[in-house]
């Protein structure tokens, strides 16, 4: 790179350092390899004087050098009073020259033309230092770019918004002819298929445009079906008081496997005149060869009849419930049923609250139909039997149906 002073520059010397290119001299550079010499000549711009030979012996001997003329110029002053020497005019164009050389700029003659004006203006405002070379060269870029980021379409242009939602929803969804010209009305709309519209069930008073409120058809849910309730199957255990001695009818547990769907009889092991001890002897082929699901035991009047005491009673009433419930067979014990004879009714009385009391040790459940057929003192309605102590008709039916009420706590 040549160096910065004209006076150097003109013995070719070089810097001992690397200098700085700034953007305008990248682009002059571009400027000289792209554009050919011919365009770069008629544009105007040209390269400054080089000094002239003074070893050429073309030049006339009479015309003085560069060099003549700026030791000329130094030796001679630049202002000379009226009826200067001509030494003094030459040395004035002379000192423009070597000026020029200085400052960069053609020492020639103003170029005529527009490609001469355009360089001229050029070098009045390209500033000589570099740094504000390189900051006018930096404004340029950015307003190249900004000239270009302009241009560029929905940049910086701003799409007004429609006055009314339903325009832009309408443009969005109407579907577009290439062959109708943008002043063609649209008449007819016809929604995309992915705009589903949502069902919102009218109010009692909304009116649709094409016709009556549509009254939707309430769909029928099926009722899930009710879960069928167990069928238990039971075996009555007793004396004649449970077979049905005297009983112009059927017996209790006959009746109460007709009247209740839930409760179906197996068996009735009531053998008129056992005491409680030959129902317990006889309970494995009378009761547990059946299988049933419950079995209901009354027994103890016959006891007392033969001075069988309480305990005894009670005993066998218990191997019974434990015979039962081995087997996994649900107990349920039964009061035994009052006397017309008011001697009796101590006993009875004391043998029903022992019964009670066994129940309520294994938590089983307990019939007392004792209550159902007696009065106040303790003694048979009338109507409820036909000896004094068997059934009637009537008795029996009482029976039955304290039973049922009785099991149907529990869910049979």
């Amino acid at each position: 790179m040549a160096h910065p002073d004209p006076k150097v520059a003109l013995t070719s010397r070089r810097m001992a350092h690397r200098t700085r290119r700034g953007p305008l001299q990248m682009l002059a550079g571009l400027w000289r390899a792209i554009v050919p010499a011919s365009w770069r000549d008629r544009s105007g711009s040209k390269e400054p004087m080089a000094a002239p030979d003074p070893t050429d012996s073309s030049r006339p001997p009479s015309s003085p050098s560069a060099a003549d003329s700026v030791s000329a110029a130094g030796s001679t002053s630049l202002v000379s009073p009226a009826g200067s020497s001509a030494t003094d005019e030459v040395a004035r164009p002379s000192q423009r020259h070597t000026i020029a050389a200085e400052r960069g700029r053609p020492s020639g003659p103003r170029e005529d033309g527009a490609a001469g004006r355009l360089g001229h203006l050029g070098r009045r405002l390209i500033p000589r230092e570099p740094h504000r070379r390189e900051f006018a060269a930096v404004l340029i870029l950015i307003l190249i770019a900004c000239t270009v980021s302009a241009s560029l379409p929905g940049v910086w242009a701003a799409h007004p918004a429609p006055s009314d939602p339903g325009d832009q929803a309408a443009a969005n969804l109407n579907p577009v002819d290439p062959s109708a010209s943008p002043s063609d009305p649209i008449d007819s709309f016809e929604p995309l298929p992915t705009d589903v519209p949502t069902y919102t069930p009218p109010g009692p008073s909304a009116v649709l445009p094409n016709g009556p409120t549509p009254v939707p058809t309430p769909t029928p849910t099926k009722a899930p079906k009710p879960t069928p309730r167990k069928v238990y199957t039971f075996v009555a255990l007793g004396d004649s008081l449970t077979s049905g001695y005297g009983d112009p009818g059927p017996s209790w547990p006959s009746r109460l496997d007709t009247q209740d769907p839930y409760l179906r009889l197996l068996h009735n092991a009531g053998v008129p005149g056992d005491v409680t001890a030959q129902m317990r002897n006889r309970l494995s082929s009378d009761v547990l060869a059946y299988k049933p699901d419950v079995v209901f035991v009354m027994g103890g009047t016959n006891d007392i009849g033969h001075y069988i005491s309480a305990a005894t009673t009670i005993a066998n009433l218990r191997a019974i419930i434990v015979a039962a419930k081995a087997k996994g067979i649900t107990v349920v014990l039964m009061t035994i049923p009052p006397d017309s004879y008011p001697a009796w009714a101590g006993q009875i009385n004391s043998l029903n609250s022992q019964i009670v009391h066994l129940a309520n040790s294994y938590v089983l459940a307990v019939v007392d139909v004792h209550a159902a057929l007696s009065t106040s003192d303790g003694v048979y309605v009338d109507k409820y039997t036909v000896d004094g102590v068997h059934f009637s008709a009537l008795g029996a039916q009482v029976v039955a149906n304290t039973v049922q009420a009785r099991v149907k706590r529990y869910g049979w």
